[in-house]
């Protein structure tokens, strides 16, 4: 076993300790849950983890810088803290359910400050009052509780279990939910319990996406605006080209901003959407007649929410596209527009080239007659050189000679150097 230990994957008993996290402990009814939710910041998460290993530490219960969840007994009752991605969790259970069902939540806290010193924004609180089917319960015992208009009441885990609820904040600031257990054993009425609160967190943390979906739609609207009077001014001001390009840069710039500002909150959203639709699923929920179900509730309230992010995604994406696609458009035109530039500057270059060869040639032939008269007139003063020591030489008769020979001498020279230079490019 100690050769197989050493074959170990690095992450085997990391992912197998991840795999028992976040079990709900069991509960028996009667019972009563606190569940509050607060948002956490980066920043504050580990003083968070110092608050809850200090307190774990009194209660010997050791906890780990990696762990994610753990159940604490306090003064009589259990804590259970669950440590989640931007948010954390604190449920205090305990046994017993005599009414009132509901009351002031703080009454569950081991002091009512207890949360001061504990970072996070409150986000969510709801009381879960837990009976058996043998518990006298009549309509008129369970209607006062709950808001007429919004009551839900259906069937869950295939029937073991019954729900009221309304998902609304009352007088003692929490949310309300009575689960009447007709047959659940402990664990599973624990897994459904932590069910329903996952289903209300993660819908009401998916609801985030729907004021940055409102505002973000305000812009939108102006830049696909601005978009469609930048493609018009496209096609009519074909000479306006740098213009146009600087403020497409520009509209594209300011959409890439947008998408950048609210990409991670939408994409959060639809994350938690499908998370809500999992945890409804899980909780196997039968309709009872015509009540108010919690699938009816989320497809009337969340739905629509997230169908709103989703469009703004979406018309984000498409107005990235179409920002791509105009830019590219643009600058095709501006290629054409330099590369016919280029092709006048190369046939003006062209013609220069030639006039300049033109010029060339005439100053060779230019050349070449004042350098033949300098060489007829070098050639003379030798002659005349000549004569001063050989006077009866015929001077006039070898400057006559010379004339010729000289200016066949400069032309064959000439040449023959005009094809070297030639010959050397």
């Amino acid at each position: 076993m100690e050769s197989l230990s050493r074959r170990n994957h690095p992450m085997r008993d990391v992912l197998d300790k991840e795999l028992q996290q976040r079990t709900f402990p069991a509960i028996e009814a009667p019972c009563r849950l606190c569940h509050f939710m607060l948002t956490v910041t980066p920043a504050s998460r580990a003083l968070e983890l110092q608050l809850m290993q200090q307190l774990a530490a009194q209660l010997n219960c050791p906890l780990t810088d990696t762990a994610q969840d753990i159940t604490l007994p306090l003064y009589g009752q259990w804590l259970r803290w669950e440590r989640h991605g931007e948010f954390s969790t604190y449920t205090f259970i305990r046994q017993g359910a005599t009414q009132p069902w509901f009351d002031d939540p703080l009454d569950f806290l081991p002091s009512r400050d207890w949360f001061q010193a504990i970072p996070g924004q409150v986000f969510r609180i709801v009381q879960l009052t837990v009976i058996s089917n043998a518990s006298a319960l009549v309509a008129q015992d369970v209607a006062p509780l709950f808001h007429a208009e919004n009551c839900i009441n259906s069937q869950l885990a295939a029937g073991k279990a019954q729900i009221w609820t309304d998902f609304q904040k009352h007088a003692e600031g929490a949310g309300r939910m009575l689960l009447v257990n007709q047959g659940l054993s402990a664990s599973a009425l624990g897994r459904v319990a932590q069910q329903l609160f996952d289903l209300g967190n993660y819908r009401k943390l998916s609801l985030l996406g729907w004021p940055v979906s409102q505002q973000s739609l305000h812009k939108l609207n102006s830049l696909e605006q601005d978009l469609a009077q930048l493609i018009q001014r496209i096609e009519q001001e074909p000479h306006n080209d740098e213009q146009l390009l600087k403020h497409i840069i520009q509209l594209a710039a300011a959409t890439e901003r947008l998408i950048a500002e609210n990409n991670s909150r939408l994409q959060a959203t639809a994350a938690y959407y499908q998370l809500t639709l999992d945890r409804l699923k899980a909780l196997e929920e039968v309709a009872i007649d015509d009540k108010l179900s919690l699938h009816d509730f989320t497809a009337r309230r969340l739905t629509p929410a997230f169908r709103t992010s989703e469009s703004v995604q979406l018309r984000q994406n498409s107005l990235s596209g179409r920002l791509g696609r105009s830019t590219a458009l643009l600058r095709t035109r501006i290629n054409v527009k330099l590369e016919q530039q280029n092709q006048q500057l190369l046939l003006s270059m062209e013609q220069k080239a030639k006039l300049q060869l033109k010029l060339q040639q005439m100053i060779e032939g230019f050349s070449f007659v004042a350098i033949s008269y300098y060489a007829v007139q070098l050639g003379e003063k030798m002659l005349n050189a000549v004569s001063y020591w050989q006077p009866q030489l015929n001077i006039a008769f070898w400057k006559a000679l010379s004339v010729p020979f000289i200016v066949i001498t400069v032309a064959v020279l000439l040449s023959w150097l005009s094809k070297r230079v030639k010959q050397q490019r």
